[in-house]
């Protein structure tokens, strides 16, 4: 126990808390002890004194220093693991908020399948809607459309630039889409 670093900390502590000048005080004090009740400056040869106050401050100076490192580059690679899972976990909560769009392929007999029964809704819709007052009058397509075999057999959009389906409608505009579900 005699190599035990701290078995004088109590007691430095409290004199350390009864000098007001801090530090610099406490040093004065210890070093007055020794001047006064030792021969630390006289008892050896000249400079010797010196020597051994540079060796012991410079000695618990790098000890300081490094110990002060050590905590810093822990500090600072805490904050990079820290900062690195608070990334991973936001990169994880916005894949789970925007999952993104799937496409499906379809085979050329779903795809019939697909236009059949887009039809078969189309002329029920039309059939509801003719079946009513015969104020009612559904607007003619243009020429132009009917004329471009590009655009035969698709869907022809509805008034807000989207689509009516038997289940749902969208619109669209450039800053926004707007969908309707229903069963």
């Amino acid at each position: 126990m005699a190599n035990d670093p701290e078995r004088f900390d109590s007691m430095l502590l409290a004199m350390a808390q009864q000098h007001e000048g801090g530090v610099k005080d406490l040093l004065n004090t210890i070093v007055s002890f020794l001047s006064r009740k030792t021969d630390f400056f006289t008892g050896g040869r000249e400079g010797e004194w010196e020597q051994v106050v540079k060796d012991t401050f410079y000695t618990h100076a790098k000890k300081a220093c490094d110990e002060a490192n050590r905590i810093k580059k822990e500090k600072e690679e805490a904050d990079k693991r820290l900062k690195e899972i608070q990334q991973r976990k936001e990169q994880e909560r916005l894949a789970n908020d925007f999952e993104p769009a799937t496409v499906t392929e379809l085979t050329d007999q779903e795809a019939e399948k697909l236009k059949e029964d887009i039809e078969k809704d189309k002329n029920e819709k039309n059939a509801e809607v003719g079946s009513g007052d015969s104020s009612d009058v559904t607007e003619p397509a243009t020429p132009e459309e009917d004329d471009d075999p590009k655009e035969k057999g698709k869907l022809k959009p509805n008034a807000g630039n989207g689509c009516d389906l038997e289940h749902y409608k969208w619109t669209q505009t450039l800053e926004e889409v707007e969908v309707s579900h229903w069963y």
